[in-house]
């Protein structure tokens, strides 16, 4: 799809991917529904049982054939002046006319939500923490099997939700085939894990469209419940209008007066293009043809560059501003190509760079994590935003109990923490040799 180069649609089109547009995580344990609930949402069609749902987003073959997410997947919701969805395929299943990419989506819509589908297995919890780091996600769809009590899993994305300070709202699901009492059960497990000290919010049921308007202004303190079935279709209009009704929470838009600062996400070399990296643009505009800095690299320089092309959800354009999640092409010698990772930055200017930095962090409780001990020289990897690296710690301050006092005891050693505490903390990114 081509916006109209440099004229009002193309600066509309970018200020609406930045400013009515919210990203939301779906979490949540595997095989709670994730992937059939987001085909659900941006098809609009009802799942069969049997997948069909999840078989409308899902790219791998490898997860179609398991069922299970191991990727980070980014899909476009649109919703109308009336909140209403913009789905892609019509009642019979078939693609609708005029809306085959993201681009149509977004041209045809009045306000977007970005679903991130994301891992639910144990084994791909990393990438999840990444995409959570990565997405500047506004809100955490957790999604709870009706069928099952809440697993660890669902606790560590709650808690890393919380962590992040991202409102979390619980959708259970599979409804449609639970008892009457073990939905009662498994809702009082849930409720027990958002009342507890480590959430520490109310949870509110949402069973009708009023209680929308109760709830989403009010996420900072209360978390809503609602039940759903992607097979019978219960409780689907409700996630559609609480969705199209949750305030932005990122304002990316009011820095767009600062220097460019584009987050690599992702790196493709592409036949007859060149090298191409997608991201968000955390800071400033940028048009097209405009001299770049690419980097840091391993020695901590950037590359100059310029941008010779630009993309927002598939559509050409020649400008990009803070909020918008995009892709660039940049102009690189073959040597050069060969130096570009994900973790990167784009800026207009280069600065001075870093191999180390401190942070104040909260080390979180879990099952399974509560005997870790940590103390200077515990290697870990480290997620800043795009950043993922392996770094070392090099000092701990122990500031307290992140938790109030309850049940934590501090050690004797000012430099071992352990889960629950909260210390101030000096990492030192490991780096290869730069040959």
């Amino acid at each position: 799809m081509q916006i109209s180069s440099g004229g009002k649609d193309e600066v509309d089109f970018s200020n609406k991917m930045s400013e009515r547009h919210v990203r939301v995580a779906v979490i949540g344990n595997v095989d709670a529904g994730k992937s059939s609930l987001i085909g659900t949402l941006i098809t609009g069609q009802l799942d069969d049982g049997r997948g069909l749902s999840r078989s409308k987003i899902m790219i791998h073959k490898h997860e179609m054939e398991s069922g299970r997410t191991s990727t980070i997947s980014s899909h476009l919701l649109g919703y109308d002046m009336d909140s209403k969805p913009i789905f892609t395929h019509s009642k019979n299943g078939t693609k609708k006319e005029g809306i085959k990419t993201d681009a149509d989506v977004a041209a045809k819509a009045a306000s977007l939500v970005s679903l991130m589908d994301l891992a639910g297995h144990e084994k791909y919890l990393k990438t999840t923490i990444h995409g959570i780091s990565s997405g500047m996600i506004e809100y955490s769809l957790v999604l709870v099997n009706a069928n099952h009590p809440p697993t660890h899993m669902t606790r560590h994305h709650i808690n890393i939700s919380v962590a992040c300070g991202i409102p979390i709202i619980i959708v259970l699901t599979k409804v449609d085939r639970c008892p009457a009492h073990v939905l009662k059960s498994t809702k009082d497990e849930i409720s027990a894990i958002i009342r507890s000290p480590e959430v520490n919010k109310k949870i509110y049921q949402v069973k009708k469209e009023f209680d929308i308007s109760i709830v989403q202004n009010k996420l900072h303190a209360i978390t809503p419940i609602i039940s759903i079935s992607c097979v019978t279709g219960q409780g689907i209009d409700l996630v559609h209008l609480l969705l199209s009704s949750l305030p932005k929470r990122r304002r990316h838009q009011q820095k767009i007066n600062r220097s460019f600062e584009f987050l690599v996400d992702e790196v493709f070399n592409v036949t007859g293009v060149g090298t191409v990296v997608s991201g968000f643009v955390n800071a400033g505009h940028l048009v097209l043809g405009q001299k770049v800095f690419l980097g840091p690299c391993a020695n901590g320089k950037f590359i100059q560059s310029q941008i010779k092309s630009m993309h927002i959800a598939s559509a050409h354009v020649n400008s990009i501003i803070a909020g918008n999640t995009a892709c660039l092409g940049l102009t690189l010698s073959k040597d050069e190509k060969r130096l570009v990772r994900k973790g990167m930055t784009v800026l207009e200017h280069p600065v001075e760079t870093s191999f180390a930095f401190e942070a104040e962090m909260t080390i979180l409780r879990g099952k399974g994590v509560d005997g870790t001990t940590i103390r200077p020289d515990y290697e870990t990897m480290v997620h800043v935003l795009h950043i993922k690296q392996h770094a070392r710690i090099e000092t701990i301050e122990v500031i307290g109990d992140a938790y109030g006092g309850l049940g934590m005891d501090l050690d004797a050693d000012d430099n071992i923490i352990r889960p629950g505490s909260r210390a101030k903390i000096k990492f030192q990114f490991l780096q290869q040799k730069v040959k």
